[in-house]
């Protein structure tokens, strides 16, 4: 008896594992696309069969936790997931008999279904509700048991319940915290690479992105790139008449700006407080001037609106330095982009700066 029910507990662990591992952030979307849900359904339902030919036969009865998969089924994967579970569970049952104990299991794993697709209803189920589900959904099964069934052992009864509840109790923490762990990690590995502010890359990631370039280019004699710095102009002056709160909503929008103008390969970073760079792998150096002018004309003919309605008009300078135009040592790239950045600043801001010769400011 209890060989039987430890067997379906360890089955159900064991697939909660996998199920978290292939879906993944995917357990959290209450709405997504029907290919998905019926994966899960699928894969929910074919838990259910597995235990149903693992579980307890006592008295031409199954006795197993298939009312779990259903739950998870409902919670994790909607309606469609549900649906298809229920499907697979009872065409699995059916093959197995098709009997009074059969039609009962049915009838009660429904119950089941039913329940937990109301309970999905939450913006966030917790154990308390999970164990809420399993009691009632368990009273249902040992209700059908005893009265239609004529099981009438308490001590199977006993056993099925407490066994039931902890599976079911663990298959959502189990769920829970291998989500959670792993939206975690996929925040903190955006924080590792991107700027919390603007949705781009930090500047130690950007750094790693020009090194990788570098490296390329000593073994590839025929590569070429730019690189621009910007740099908004006057932005202390922002910050100290409008608030950081709005100096941050400059850094936002101008950051998406970025990205409209350029290349949805070409990494953009944020490297400093206001100042920002652009990678132009295989451009050449009259494009890189065009793509520098072409961004500073949507940040100064763009007005951006502050979160308190007002609109507020930036302007930004920008230096632009090229390999192998400039440099013949592209690690030199950025020592010279921010001398152009420098010079655009020196002449009035709000420009472009790029020189066609080689090494002009360098020192």
């Amino acid at each position: 008896m209890l060989k039987e029910l430890f067997v379906n507990l360890t089955i159900l662990i064991t697939f909660n594992y996998l199920f978290t591992h292939l879906f993944k952030e995917r357990l959290i979307h209450k709405k997504d696309r029907l290919s998905f849900q019926l994966i899960k359904g699928t894969a929910c339902g074919l838990l259910g069969v597995i235990l149903m030919n693992f579980g307890l036969t006592y008295h031409h009865s199954i006795i197993d936790f298939r009312n779990i998969p259903i739950m998870i089924a409902a919670l994790y994967g909607g309606w469609v997931s549900t649906a298809t579970a229920l499907i697979i569970i009872a065409a699995g049952r059916m093959l197995i008999s098709l009997n009074e104990s059969a039609l009962y299991s049915m009838i009660t794993i429904c119950i089941a279904a039913v329940l937990s697709l109301i309970a999905s209803r939450r913006e966030k189920v917790q154990l308390k509700h999970v164990l809420l589900l399993l009691i009632i959904s368990n009273g249902f099964i040992s209700f059908f048991f005893y009265v239609f069934v004529d099981i009438h052992s308490l001590k199977l009864h006993f056993y099925f319940w407490l066994i039931s509840i902890i599976g079911g109790m663990l298959s959502l923490y189990i769920i829970e915290h291998e989500t959670n762990a792993h939206l975690l990690f996929k925040q903190y590995k955006f924080q590792a690479h991107f700027d919390f502010l603007t949705g781009i890359y930090n500047r130690r990631k950007f750094e790693e992105i020009t090194k990788d370039l570098y490296q390329q280019a000593a073994h590839t004699p025929s590569l070429q790139f730019s690189l621009i710095y910007m740099d908004i102009d006057h932005f202390k002056t922002i910050n100290d008449q409008y608030g950081h709160h709005e100096g941050d909503q400059v850094l936002k929008e101008l950051g998406s700006r970025l990205k409209q103008n350029i290349r949805n390969t070409d990494p953009a970073a944020r490297i400093g407080g206001e100042e920002f760079a652009v990678l132009l792998p295989n451009c050449t150096p009259e494009k890189a001037f065009q793509i520098a002018e072409r961004i500073r004309h949507s940040i100064s003919h763009t007005p951006i609106v502050l979160t308190n309605g007002e609109k507020l008009s930036v302007t930004a300078s920008l230096g632009v330095a090229h390999y192998p135009r400039n440099t013949d040592k592209p690690e030199t790239l950025p020592v010279l982009a921010d001398q152009m950045l420098y010079k655009a600043k020196e002449n009035g801001r709000n420009k472009v700066w790029f020189s066609k010769k080689k090494n002009e400011f360098m020192f």
